[in-house]
Parts: structure tokens; C-alpha cells; sequence
């Protein structure tokens, strides 16, 4: 996994936003190359906390987008808004 800051316009295939109190999280899938898939997630209180964590298939990297959402409703985070 590689930590550094990213720009969440990028354009996703699957982009979901949670929130908690007043505070967002950013978890997204994009494209890296043909075959390469990212999954970011980002604390949009301090976006140079991104992670950026990158997969060789798309199913991959909806497996890691799965748990993610799943550890973030399990701390309480809700989600807010979603595209896909």
C-alpha cells in the first residue's frame, strides 16, 4: 500500500463517500492502466493522508473496496453518497 496525497476528481468507476459526526471518507476505484485497478481512500479532513493500494483485476480491488466499507460501518461511519 502506497500512502501520498491524490486528487479525488479523478474519475472513478466506483466512488462511495461516508461520513461520521463532521468528518467524510473518500473510497474509490479507478483505472491505473488497462490492467491495474486502484483502490483510494481518502480522509477529506487531510487529503495527504490518501492511501492508494493498487490491484492486477477489477475483482480484486471490489473485494478490498467491500471490506473497507464494511470496517468503516462497523466504526460507525455512514454512507452519504455513491457513484458507479
Amino acid at each position: 500500500m502506497t500512502n501520498h496525497a491524490n486528487d479525488a476528481s479523478d474519475v472513478s468507476l466506483l466512488r462511495w463517500e461516508f461520513s461520521r459526526t463532521h468528518q467524510q471518507v473518500m473510497c474509490a476505484i479507478r483505472a491505473a492502466s488497462a490492467n491495474s485497478w486502484e483502490v483510494v481512500t481518502i480522509p477529506l479532513w487531510d487529503v495527504g493522508r490518501a492511501a492508494i493500494e493498487s490491484f492486477s483485476t477489477v475483482r480484486e480491488a471490489l473485494r478490498r473496496h467491500a471490506a473497507i466499507a464494511t470496517d468503516l460501518r462497523d466504526a460507525g461511519w455512514t454512507l452519504r453518497a455513491y457513484t458507479g
